[in-house]
């Protein structure tokens, strides 16, 4: 009876087993945010206003972004984000979606859990807190969420050439701006030489945990700089300093309000180092989530009638 009790027990976990693969995977969703970029240009020129529509479509899978540039009745740029495993480890690879265009970055993403940093590219290093090193770990690593990856690099994204990607506006993750960071270095290649600059970045965090301040210098001046207010639960308030190259500085004023309109309004003071030119960019970036659409790619058409 027993060995008649232990065949047919073994028979179910066979039978069990091979229905369990044979088990489709669960199908990839889609869900869309439109970003509508109001920006006015003041200049010695004169002024200009523009209007730019920013389509983000991320899978249930999170580990893919597409972002659809709209600009003048046309797509002028179209960039896939995704993260993706090889036998040489983690990367983001952004890869433009016109035509047959090739990849345009390629980051290859590391972390060390003897010491609790990530690394970027061999050579950029992230000093995490040890408490919330294996969450990030699990999140960006083994989860490939890329949302999880562009909020940790926030204030990195355009030292890698990512400059459509607004964070906050992606995800509304209130702990972007908890103790994650404790300090970073990175290098940066010049535009118009083969130099390359180091910058070593400094956090700083009130008693209730959240980011203060940001400040990356190297021994001869600063590159990035942002201070953090938080004016009441809805609303946050950022002043940024940027340094590109000593040929171009941007001081900016970002004000977020997530419960009230879910807008970010952006005040950009640009001087051209040289040319005794400044100009007032005053931008204006409203959200709306537009829900389920039917896939990451889509044709212009299809575009064109989401943004209506």
């Amino acid at each position: 009876m027993n060995k008649f009790i232990s065949v047919f027990i073994l028979h179910f976990l066979i039978i069990f087993s091979v229905a369990a693969q044979q088990l489709p995977k669960k199908a990839n969703s889609y869900h869309g945010i439109l970003l509508t970029q109001l920006t006015e240009v003041r200049s010695e020129q004169g002024n200009e206003k523009d209007t730019t529509r920013i389509l983000y479509i991320q899978n249930s899978s999170k580990d893919s972004l597409f972002v659809y540039k709209f600009a003048e009745g046309v797509i002028s740029e179209a960039t896939a984000y995704f993260l993706t495993s090889s036998s040489k480890g983690l990367y983001l690879i952004a890869k433009s979606i016109l035509g047959n265009a090739d990849t345009l970055n390629k980051l290859q993403i590391k972390f060390s859990d003897a010491k609790h940093f990530m690394l970027i590219n061999q050579q950029d290093k992230y000093l995490l807190y040890p408490k919330i090193y294996a969450s990030v770990k699990q999140e960006i690593n083994a989860k490939h969420t890329i949302v999880g990856l562009f909020n940790l690099l926030e204030d990195y994204l355009e030292d890698y050439s990512i400059r459509d990607v607004y964070p906050v506006l992606l995800s509304e993750d209130r702990a972007r701006w908890g103790k994650t960071i404790q300090q970073a270095t990175v290098t940066t290649q010049r535009n118009q030489s083969d130099f390359k600059d180091t910058w070593e970045y400094k956090y700083q965090y009130n008693s209730q945990g959240k980011l203060a301040s940001v400040k990356a210098k190297s021994a001869e001046e600063t590159h990035f700089s942002k201070k953090m207010s938080y004016i009441n639960s809805g609303t946050i308030k950022m002043d940024i300093y940027r340094n590109n190259e000593d040929r171009q500085t941007i001081s900016r004023k970002a004000i977020y309000s997530p419960l009230s309109n879910n807008q970010l309004n952006l005040t950009d003071q640009i001087e051209e180092t040289g040319q005794n030119k400044e100009t007032l960019l005053i931008t204006k970036i409203k959200k709306r989530n537009i829900g389920k659409v039917k896939s990451l790619y889509l044709s212009p058409l299809e575009v064109k009638k989401l943004l209506r």
